[in-house]
This record gives C-alpha cells, structure tokens and sequence, in this order.
C-alpha cells in the first residue's frame, strides 16, 4: 500500500519529533546531572592554578652578615595529558634535561597528582636547555616555566654541616607534611635548614591564569572572571639569625682546611655557638643545583667521610682532657687531697702490667695542680683507683657526658660513659679488671664523647657549674617587622659540686697555659688570659688525636672552645695553636673584652 504525502509527512514529522526529544533528553541529562562535572573538565583545560613558591629566608650572622641567601633560577611544569600526548614532547624535553625519556617519564609519574595538575619535572636548567625549550615551544603543550630561587653561598663561609641543604621532598615527608607541600617542592634535608624549615619557609601563593590550546599562558584572571578565582600572595620565610660570627668561621675554616677534625667556640654567656667547623667538609653549592647519581656516590664513597660532621656525631675518646672530669669527682666525693703529692718514675704497675707516663723520665713529685699542669698520667692512674668506677662515671653523668648536649641540630650523638653495668654485659660480670679503671682515668678506654660535648664541658667549668644548652639560632627577623626577636637561653646549674672544688680545677686549667711546665703554653695569647686542657688520646688504628679544651678570659669567661684534631698527633703541638688563633683573632676585633670588673655579654 503506497503512503500518501500526508502519511509521509506525518511520520517525518513523528520521527523528527522523537530524536528531538532524544537529543533535548541527552541535553538535559548532560546539563543536569553532568552539568559540573564537565563545566569542570572545561575550567580545567582553560584555566590554570599556578602555586608561587615563597622567597625562603636568609639565613645571618650575629651581626646581621648574610650567609646564606636565595638566586634566581627557573623550575619547568608540565600537565601530564598534555606533554604525553604532544608528539616528541618527551625527546625534546630530556634533551633539554640531558637525560632520556625514560627518566622524564618517571619523574612525571612520580610527581603526578592528576592528568592536569602541573607537576615540576625539573628545576635549575641550564641556559642551552632553557633556550631549547624556548625555540621549541609549540611542539611542547602544557609545559610552562616558573621563577624559584636556589640557595647561595656569598660571604665565604661554607659549613655544610651547619647549614645542611634542600632537596626534592619525598613521599614519606610528603605524609608527614600534609598539604603544605606538593611533589617536586624542595625541603630542608640536614642542618639549619632541616631543624628550622617551618620558619625559613614561609607559604605558598597562587593565582590562576587563561591558557591557550597549547597550554601557554593568555591572561592573568582574577575574582572578576569567577568569585571562585582567589589569587593569593605568597607570605616570604623568616630571616634566621644565628650567632654563628662569620669572620671567626670563616677563619677556622681556612686554617682547618686539609685537616680531619675542627673546633667549636661557644658563648659562655648564653651558650650560642660563635662558630662549628668540621672537616673535611663539601662544597653546599653541590647540593643548590640538581645532583647527578655519579657525583652523590661519590661523596657517599669518598674514606674521608665528607658529608660526616665530626663536631656533633662522631665519637672518640677525649684523652687527657677528661682527667679534669676525674679530678672534680674525686674533689667532691673527698677521696681526692689536692696537696697529696704522688711521685711519677715515667710509668705505673698495675700487677705484671706497666702503664706509661707520656713523659718517658716521669714528671717526679706532683700534686693536683702540678698534674694538671703537666698531664701527668700516673698521678690520674692512682687517683682513678682511689676515686673508683661509681664516682667517676656518676660525675661524668653529672657533666652531660652519655646524652646529647641538645644543640638545635638533627643527628647529634650521645656518647658512651661505661660504668659498672656497661662492664658487666660487654665482658661479664668480674671478668673485666681495674686497667679498664686506668685507662678512663686518663680519658682512653671505652669512654666516647663528641668534640661539642667537651666544648660544653669547657662552659661548665669556666662558668662553675653553670651552663647553657648550646644552641645556633640566635633570633628570627620577619620581614613585616625588620626588628630582631631574641630567643632566651635555656640555662641549668649542676648541683652538688663545690664552688672551692671548681676553683681549684680551673686554677689547674690556668697553670696548663700560663704555667712554666704547661702542655698549652702554645695557646697563650698576650693581653689576655686563658685556661685550658691538652689532650692525646691514644687510637689502636694510627697516630693519636689531638684535643685541646680552654676558656678566655679566665677571670670572668666569655668564650669556651674545643679543637680536634682526628689523628693529629699530640694536642699541647697540634690542637692548642689553633686555639691560640681563635683568641687572637676575637681580641684583635675587639669583641673579647679583657678582664673588666663585670663584663655581662660577649662584645658586640
């Protein structure tokens, strides 16, 4: 049966009707219950959440020299769909990285957080990679460059140890930090800029901008395109200030240099640290810039242990130096009479076994102040004995020795303070006999302190019993407000030792370096007067080591010190010159003040 026109039209008209109605029930189903999620999809490829990294803060000296300040460099960030869709996007950009492809790759999976959010693929390039991406930038959609800064080293005082670095922050820390940071930021890994990271910061802006088809910026867009459009400044870190003085680091630097070893000097008054060196050490631009896998394992493998700090975690027996830990504990407990004297021959017999004086001939008839002033070994082995393996490891407790000083440094070691329980496990109990008592009489044996934990011991003398945690950061200044705000020191008192008994240690100490039979005769600087001990500490693998302990001025202290030196022979030749140094060089800049009825701060 042959339709009519009037049939045809009416069924045209029916079917037209119908995909009308499909199209407006798509449309609606599209607008209504998909309507934002592709509103978004369409927001998101127009519009782009830039995140504008904070300027960290500098860090400076105690007279406001900065040591460590912030460069310009550029960071390169790319949107995952993008780059990976764009033909040869990955070539050109890992010749630009001088790297493969396979690496870009790898470090766009490891930072993603989404097909298109940006994520830092690699920062501080050179300029031939930078001019390359330039020339090339239509073939490389969704890469975009933004200004980061790099950390600089200007005033001539390296201290990585001190310092420490920035690197690209890891999952773990990424868990840890919440959302304040995004994968590929930079974080403080050691140092100054690990302990103190949530003050040098600062926080991040962000703001949005309209973005072509490639991906490359239009037009900034601000709450007047969309009130969802907030753009945000970024708020700078916070200065630092240390009481690091950068011409007494840097000084103890250049004369360390080539040494293993190094010297802390802390503020008797408040216990800043004026200045920390450890060597050898590396150069902290290696850390500024991208590393490449061969220079880190170089490091890492180099026997000199570079990136080792042997001030604040390396371990060693402190020598003769300790003998004034003894001689206070065996003050105090009343088994020492400092006018007792004890011939030395040059060694002691201790059943078939002798053990030596380091003055071959002996140091003849002494009492406590001879034998401090002249490190007489046999003296210390007989009062060691007399004093006993409970008062001298109690008093060595006493002065800090087997914990941590708590410096405001990640990693600080302990130490070891062996004593009657420690004996007992590690070689059983009564099986270990009283030469182990002679040789921690005299600061050898199983006895392990760091060089900053007889530099705190240096302050406890000098100041009688009163001292102060050691600490770096001295202050902050917030740029809002350019007016430094001071930290308190944290302060204790060590009770239960007589101020007779510290008097009498530290007239020993003067007699060391101002005595005619001092061992640090060597230390003394004319103008002012100094104390100190010397020490040589035995070591089993090769030469001694060299220590040397002191305080200045010795009426009224401003500074205590400790120089070490690992395998550097004998501490009165080696160690104490050295600190000879750091004297004079204070008191030429007149920041020492010499004995003045009551001088109250170190000279600013």
């Amino acid at each position: 049966m042959e339709l009519t026109f009037e049939s045809k039209r009416a069924i045209f008209s029916v079917s037209l009707g119908v995909v009308f109605l499909i199209l407006l029930g798509r449309f609606a189903y599209v607008q209504l219950y998909h309507g934002e999620q592709y509103r978004e999809v369409s927001e998101r490829n127009r519009v782009r959440v830039i995140d504008i990294e904070p300027p960290r803060g500098v860090i400076r000296d105690r007279y406001g020299e900065i040591l460590v300040d912030n460069r310009p460099a550029y960071a390169v960030y790319a949107i995952p769909a993008e780059v990976e869709s764009g033909a040869g996007a990955l070539g050109i950009l890992a010749t630009a990285f001088h790297t493969t492809e396979k690496e870009v790759k790898t470090q766009i999976d490891r930072n993603k957080r989404g097909n298109y959010a940006p994520v830092k693929i690699g920062r501080q390039i050179d300029f031939a990679g930078f001019s390359l991406l330039h020339e090339r930038r239509l073939e490389l959609p969704g890469v975009d460059f933004r200004p980061e800064s790099r950390r600089a080293y200007l005033s001539g005082v390296k201290a990585p140890h001190l310092f420490g670095y920035l690197s690209e922050i890891s999952d773990a820390e990424l868990t840890t930090n919440g959302n304040k940071y995004s994968p590929g930021d930079l974080i403080g890994k050691k140092g100054i800029e690990r302990q103190y990271e949530s003050i040098l910061r600062g926080a991040k802006g962000r703001r949005f901008v309209e973005v072509d088809a490639l991906g490359r910026p239009v037009r900034d867009l601000t709450e007047a395109d969309s009130p969802l459009l907030r753009n945000l400044n970024p708020v700078p870190g916070t200065d630092l200030v240390l009481g690091i003085d950068a011409s007494l680091q840097r000084m103890l630097e250049s004369e360390l240099a080539g040494r293993n070893g190094g010297a802390v000097v802390l503020n008797c008054k408040n216990g800043e640290v004026l200045a920390l060196v450890s060597k050898p050490d590396f150069d902290p631009d290696v850390f500024s810039k991208p590393m490449t896998r061969e220079v880190w394992t170089q490091m890492i493998n180099d026997p000199n242990r570079p990136l080792y700090d042997r001030m604040v975690q390396s371990l060693f027996p402190p020598g003769s130096t300790f003998k004034l830990v003894l001689a206070l504990a065996g003050l105090q407990s009343g088994l020492i009479n400092p006018e007792e004297r004890v011939f030395c021959p040059g060694y002691y017999r201790l059943g078939t076994r002798s053990f030596e004086c380091h003055r071959k001939g002996g140091h003849g008839t002494v009492n406590l102040l001879a034998a401090i002033e002249q490190s007489c070994n046999v003296y210390f082995y007989r009062m060691g004995l007399k004093v006993g393996l409970a008062n001298w490891s109690h008093y060595a407790k006493l002065f800090g020795f087997g914990k941590a000083t708590g410096i405001d440094l990640i990693g600080e070691s302990s130490g070891l303070v062996p004593d009657q329980e420690y004996f007992d496990q590690r070689y059983g109990a009564g099986k270990w006999s009283k030469g182990q008592i002679l040789n921690l009489a005299i600061g050898q044996g199983d006895l392990l302190v760091t060089p900053l934990q007889m530099a705190y011991l240096a302050m406890v003398l000098a100041n009688e019993g009163h001292m102060f945690r050691p600490r770096l950061k001295r202050g902050t200044i917030i740029s809002s407000t350019p007016q430094e705000q001071f930290d308190e020191p944290d302060s204790m008192t060590i009770t239960g030792v007589d101020a007779k008994n510290f008097a009498l240690v530290k007239q020993g100490m003067y007699r060391v370096v101002n005595g005619g039979a001092g061992t640090a005769r060597s230390s003394k600087v004319q103008g002012i007067t100094s104390a100190g001990k010397t020490g040589t500490a035995q070591n089993p693998h090769g030469e001694s080591h060299a220590w040397f302990i002191g305080f200045t001025p010795y009426e009224d202290p401003q500074i205590a010190y400790c120089v070490f030196i690992q395998n550097g022979g004998a501490g009165s030749a080696v160690a104490a010159p050295i600190a000879k140094k750091i004297v004079a060089l204070l008191l030429e800049q007149n920041k020492l003040i010499p004995y003045a009825p009551a001088p109250t701060t170190l000279a600013d």
